[in-house]
């Protein structure tokens, strides 16, 4: 059970933090537990229950399809345990499960990447042209593996929700459009601008110490845990947070623009004249740009998560004060 102590760890210090973190934004008492609660019933279904499924050989080795030693087997049990925690969080929060159901599956996924090892240990054993671009060629496409798992947690939540018959509204989360055709431009909008915003911020937000190049102008050193997290969450919440805020549309168009631009980067860098220069002129554990440090696993769930804080944010701000007069 020596495996379950460092997530525990994490769980119990992230509990905190989102705890007094709601504070600053007057949410009562009781809504903190109940999304405390969401977030850990999938850190226990998808993250303890699921870590012996992925844990790698190596204790400070990457949880990755790449590497081989996730099965196709516990890959399918590991989407099941996404559903299984769309479900959990939904019933845990009632009558509210359907606001905050759909944190549970990615906070699961957040809780193993946290347990994960980081890029630079792929890397070590990846290290020449050819081995990266089958790196990224690979990593790219995973992205779509965590983020079924979180979409497996959301489908959960419709099913529960739609079984229970809940009947409660939020003010700001109901989008009833006039006209459907605008609402969907407005989604595209969405998907590029989320996109736009990820890829100009993300490498503010998650960064290491930079370091000049004269030919590139600066390269990047790994961003640790924390940052990765802390860099992805924020600069996908800002995306979420406008989205809603200046188009009225949901966070799945968000989600959509931050896979879209992890999965494009990656593309444009495969076989690149950039990542050639960058095997040839510096150690592993730099690159041009923070996301090309990220793993799938850690992009994905802080990611989602992001977004669907960004949101709620927005309808938090807007519809607070009215209720509070």
């Amino acid at each position: 059970m020596e495996w379950l102590y460092p997530i525990a760890l994490r769980v119990i210090a992230a509990v905190a933090l989102i705890y007094f973190g709601l504070g600053l934004f007057n949410v009562n008492w009781l809504l903190r537990i109940r999304i405390i609660a969401a977030l850990s019933a999938g850190a226990l279904i998808v993250g303890a229950v699921g870590y012996p499924l992925v844990n790698p050989a190596d204790p400070l080795g990457a949880i990755s399809l790449f590497t081989g030693e996730i099965s196709m087997l516990h890959g399918v049990i590991l989407i099941f345990l996404g559903f299984a925690a769309g479900v959990a969080g939904t019933l845990i929060c009632y009558p509210f499960g359907r606001f905050l159901g759909p944190l549970s599956a990615p906070a699961g996924v957040a809780a193993l990447a946290m347990a994960s090892g980081d890029l630079r240990q792929i890397l070590l054993t990846h290290y020449t042209f050819e081995q990266r671009n089958a790196m990224y060629s690979f990593l790219r496409w995973e992205l779509l593996f965590w983020l079924g798992i979180c979409a497996a947690g959301y489908l959960g939540v419709l099913l529960t929700t739609k079984l229970l018959g809940t009947k409660t509204v939020i003010a700001g989360d109901t989008i009833k459009p006039a006209n459907k055709s605008n609402y969907w431009v407005n989604c595209g909008i969405a998907t590029a601008a989320a996109a736009a915003i990820v890829y100009f911020t993300i490498g503010i937000f998650a960064q290491d110490i930079p370091q000049f190049d004269e030919n590139l102008g600066t390269v990047m050193g790994h961003p640790g845990h924390r940052q990765i997290a802390f860099g992805v969450f924020v600069s996908v919440a800002l995306a979420g947070f406008a989205a809603k805020q200046l188009l009225q549309v949901h966070y799945i168009p968000v989600i959509l623009g931050a896979a879209a631009i992890y999965i494009g980067t990656y593309t444009k860098f495969i076989g690149s004249d950039a990542l050639a220069y960058m095997v040839k002129t510096h150690p592993i554990y730099f690159f041009t740009n923070s996301i090309f440090a990220i793993l799938p696993i850690q992009f994905a769930s802080f990611a989602v998560l992001g977004a669907i804080t960004g949101f709620w944010i927005s309808i938090f701000m807007k519809y607070r004060p009215k209720h509070t007069e």
